[in-house]
């Protein structure tokens, strides 16, 4: 099955959109959000549907609608399959031929593919690689593992769920799950239970007790119930004892009535059926010879009144003649009417020349054509004459405005003189702008020089300030009069350094502007003189290219003009011909060249009438020779009924041949009815005979069979049968009234005598026994009820009740949650199960692909992939070195993964027959293992429909069938 057409009517961003598709590679690309995976949501949802989550993100914003079709194909049916959010509740239609089909057929055409698989298998994206990506370390080898098991890895994700959910309720040597609290709880309970039974040993002796009375009551139920089943079987008995009796009589009557055991009501119905065919018989051939005998007597007066047995031909020669006759006079009279038409139309034609020019005129469809020809190529090489002198004058305006843009070209030329001292000039200009740069070098090491002097500066100012504060210190040791000679100094020192550096940044800015200011100068200068040179290297540029046009143009006026000569040569002598034809036929002058073809026409439909008129009186000569043959032949006919005979009027002979022609037709029907009356007569009388012999020995064959003499014998031994089967009608209805009680148990019942009076008496004993037996039950159920009473007084008095109660509603939740455990359990056990049986059976053939593709992904570096007991995936290096899937780089897990999926899909291909639906699936791949997926689903697009989408623009090959998505 593979999907023909895509009509998306409304979903997302795609509006009544129809996109067509191969069985091979479909590569449809575009940007992003171009609505790529808007398309493989839509073939999902046409297909399986989609969540209500996805449809309301898929619901167009423009008409509020989702839904749309696929036309798919088995090879040889063409199916349409659409599903809209608004008509049939969201639910998917398929069509064949217009006629909706069930979904039986379409779950067929998709080779019962559900939703599951085609997620699992036959779709993938660059998102399920991502999802890889997130798992721990521990847990991609499962997820691959079981991927590679089942096509999907929610396998593990189930797994690890029921693992958890069972260890919630319940672990083995675990105390906070709610089995292990409930069980604990139940222990104590049951040692506080035996405690308090030792107390309560009389609740045990009751609880016994009542336990036997309510045996004891189950037993006189049972008995009770026997008894009333005898009851109910004796009445029925006694209610049908006449007919039972009835039944045992008729039996004895019926026996010694049937003597003959050869008699049947067969034979009964086989004899009277044989009396009547006997009286029919008789009555029929009286009939059939009466007729038999008026037949002759008719037969033989219509001979003699025959004038057949004298004509030396027969009616139907004469009949053909009358009907050859009417057909030749009416052949006669259309020629005639032809003829004077065919003249007609010839007059209409209003020739050039007259009928004897024309039966000796030569001319044919050659003649026209020629003549066709002459007028269509004078016309064509006038038109073409014609057109090249347009074209001639476009190309002379086309050189007059290329040339004049030469000359303005060459006007704006520099001269080699002011070339040459424009490139000098600029020379001079950069020449100064590397002067300026080089003393801008030495300018940035002056200023890290003063830069440098700042630092030092600041440096002493540091000192300074330090030396100041150790005169403030001494001045408190020293006393005042010796520091301030220190302050002075210190301060004096630090207004003189703060002034000069100042003085020196100065300087330096005003140097640093002027310098900057040059340099921009020169640098505009040096752009004005590029731009100059630019300039006229342009336009030396673009007078090379005109120079080119105006050759070129002038070749092709060369050109125009050798066409020019050798049209006009082709017309000379086209003329030349058209004289020719003139001077063969002269009457030509008086028409127009483009008339010539519709008077060649003319003529040759002339030439066909004349034909056409020699045919018909040559087919009229004929007509009239056969006329008068037929009417010698009819007046030879009717000299048998009229003497004297004159044949005047045409259609009156012929009027009075059809009227002794058809009497002489009624007499001879007449006899041939009659015989064939007779012969018929004596067939069904001879049938007749036939038809009753069976019958008289089916009567010899009944006297044997009953072994009788005679008739008189039979009809004694028929009327006793009949008296047996009134007896026996009776027997039936005695029979049914006993059925009606004892159904399929009848026959047993009337095959026993029966004591009625003894019946009846063990009918009374044993309602006496049911009265005892219930007076007893209702005795033990009063015990019952007194015993339970008692029980129920000590459970609600004492502790054991509660107790008891409460091991009971433990006992309740342990079973409850021991169920949840059990099913959790055997849910895993199947999972675990299943994945054996496909681990051996399914999953070798699924690795031994996986490992052939990662070996092309790897470059051959890995060569073999296998499942390992810890359900993880084994790779094997081409060093012959094992390593675990955790211990793979995310490239080459992606790759495994990639190389998994592929072995799912081969695996299921040829049983499902579906399409690989891809969606940017190698976008991590490097550009030669992307051409090497591309080669792959190359070789896998010749038996798989393969639909890829990707953001790259697709390949321009033979394969591919490239879709651009707008």
């Amino acid at each position: 099955m593979w999907i023909k057409q895509l009509e998306v009517v409304s979903f997302g961003k795609w509006h009544q959109k129809t996109i067509d598709l191969t069985s091979g590679f479909n590569y449809l690309y575009g940007t992003n959000e171009s609505g790529k995976s808007s398309l493989r949501s839509f073939i999902t949802y046409i297909l399986f549907g989609l969540s209500a989550s996805e449809r309301e993100q898929y619901t167009s914003l423009l008409d509020g609608q989702l839904g749309g079709r696929l036309i798919l194909t088995d090879g040889v049916k063409k199916y349409t399959i659409e599903r809209f959010s608004h008509r049939n509740r969201g639910k998917r239609v398929g069509y064949l031929a217009g006629e909706i089909v069930q979904d039986k057929e379409i779950e067929r055409l998709l080779n019962h593919v559900d939703h599951y698989i085609y997620q699992a298998i036959f779709s993938f994206q660059d998102r399920d690689l991502e999802a890889i990506r997130h798992q721990q370390s521990d847990d991609i080898g499962k997820v691959l593992f079981n991927l590679g098991l089942t096509g999907s890895e929610d396998i593990v994700e189930i797994e690890q769920g029921l693992t958890k959910e069972s260890d919630k309720l319940f672990k083995k040597q675990g105390r906070k799950p709610p089995i292990n609290q409930a069980l604990q709880q139940l222990k104590a309970i049951n040692e506080e239970i035996e405690k308090a039974q030792i107390k309560e040993q009389e609740h045990a002796t009751l609880y016994q007790e009542a336990k036997q009375l309510e045996l004891d009551i189950q037993t006189l139920k049972h008995e009770d119930e026997q008894l009333n089943q005898q009851i109910k079987d004796y009445q029925q008995l006694l209610q049908v004892s006449s007919s039972i009796d009835r039944v045992q009589l008729l039996d004895q009557e019926m026996a010694s009535l049937l003597n003959h055991s050869h008699l049947s009501q067969d034979v009964i119905d086989r004899y009277e059926d044989v009396k009547a065919k006997r009286q029919t018989y008789d009555d029929r051939a009286r009939a059939i010879m009466a007729k038999m005998s008026e037949a002759k007597e008719e037969r033989n007066r219509l001979m003699a009144q025959s004038k057949k047995a004298h004509f030396p031909f027969t009616l139907d020669e004469i009949q053909a003649w009358t009907v050859e006759w009417e057909h030749k006079k009416q052949q006669y009279d259309d020629l005639s009417n032809q003829i004077q038409s065919k003249r007609s139309q010839l007059q209409k034609l209003n020739l050039p020349v007259d009928e004897t020019e024309l039966r000796s005129l030569s001319i044919s469809d050659y003649t026209k054509q020629t003549w066709s020809r002459i007028a269509y190529d004078l016309h064509a090489n006038a038109e073409k004459l014609s057109d090249l002198e347009r074209r001639k004058r476009i190309k002379l305006d086309e050189l007059r405005s290329l040339e004049s843009k030469q000359q303005d070209n060459q006007k704006r030329l520099l001269t080699e003189e002011e070339r040459a001292a424009t490139s000098r000039k600029l020379e001079h200009v950069n020449q100064q702008i590397f002067v300026d740069q080089s003393g801008a070098s030495r300018g940035s090491s002056s200023r890290n020089h003063q830069s440098s002097l700042e630092q030092s500066s600041f440096m002493i100012g540091k000192w300074l300030a330090l030396a100041l504060a150790v005169g403030f210190v001494l001045a408190g040791v020293m006393g005042w009069m010796n520091v301030f000679s220190y302050v002075y100094a210190g301060i004096s020192g630090i207004a003189f350094y703060a002034l000069h550096n100042r003085l020196q940044r100065t300087n330096g800015q005003e140097a640093s502007q002027s310098d900057n200011s040059e340099k921009v100068s020169l640098e505009q200068e040096k752009s004005e003189l590029q731009r100059i040179i630019e300039n006229d290297d342009q336009l030396i540029n673009d007078n090379r290219d005109l120079q080119t046009k105006i050759d070129y143009v002038n070749s092709e006026l060369r050109q125009v003009e050798s066409e020019r000569l050798s049209i006009e040569e082709i017309i000379d002598d086209l003329e030349f011909k058209q004289n020719q034809e003139i001077n063969q036929h002269s009457w030509l002058e008086r028409y127009e060249l483009e008339q010539w073809e519709d008077i060649a026409q003319q003529l040759i439909n002339a030439k066909h009438i004349l034909s056409d008129i020699d045919q018909l009186v040559d087919s009229q000569q004929t007509v009239e020779s056969s006329l008068d043959y037929i009417k010698e032949q009819m007046q030879r006919f009717l000299s048998y009924y009229v003497n004297d005979l004159n044949w005047r009027d045409d259609q009156a002979g012929l009027s009075l041949v059809r009227e002794y022609l058809n009497q002489e037709r009624d007499i001879t029907n007449q006899i041939d009815q009659h015989h064939h009356w007779l012969e018929e007569l004596e067939k069904q009388l001879q049938e007749l005979k036939d038809e009753y012999a069976p019958y008289e020995q089916a009567m010899e064959d009944m006297l044997s069979e009953i072994d009788v003499e005679n008739e008189a014998e039979l009809e004694d031994v028929i009327q006793a049968f009949a008296t047996y089967r009134e007896k026996d009608q009776k027997r039936t209805e005695a029979y049914e009234a006993v059925k009606q009680l004892f159904g399929d148990s009848t026959d047993e019942v009337i095959a026993q005598s029966y004591n009625w009076d003894h019946l009846q008496e063990s009918l009374q004993d044993n309602r006496h026994r049911k009265e005892t037996g219930e007076a007893q039950l209702e005795d033990k159920r009063q015990r019952l009820a007194d015993c339970t009473a008692h029980i129920r007084q000590i459970e609600e008095d004492g502790r054991l009740s509660d107790l008891i109660h409460k091991r009971s509603k433990i006992e309740d939740e342990i079973k409850t949650l021991s169920k949840q455990w059990a099913a959790l359990k055997v849910a895993k056990g199947l999972i675990q199960d299943t994945k054996s049986k496909y681990q051996y059976d399914y999953l070798p053939h699924v690795l031994t692909q996986t490992s052939q593709l990662f070996n092309k992904l790897t470059q051959e570096i890995y060569q073999t992939v296998r499942f390992s007991q810890e359900e993880s995936l084994m790779v094997k290096r081409y060093d012959d070195v094992w390593f675990d899937v955790r211990q793979l780089s995310d490239g080459t897990a992606d790759q495994l993964y990639v190389a998994l999926r592929f072995a799912l899909n081969e695996s299921l291909r040829d049983t499902k027959a579906f399409p690989f639906i891809l969606d940017d699936a190698f976008v991590h791949f490097d550009h030669e293992r992307k051409q090497e997926m591309m080669r792959i689903l190359s070789q896998q697009a010749k038996k798989q429909q393969i639909i890829y989408f990707s953001f790259e623009e697709g390949p321009s090959s033979t394969p591919y069938h490239v879709i651009h998505l707008n």
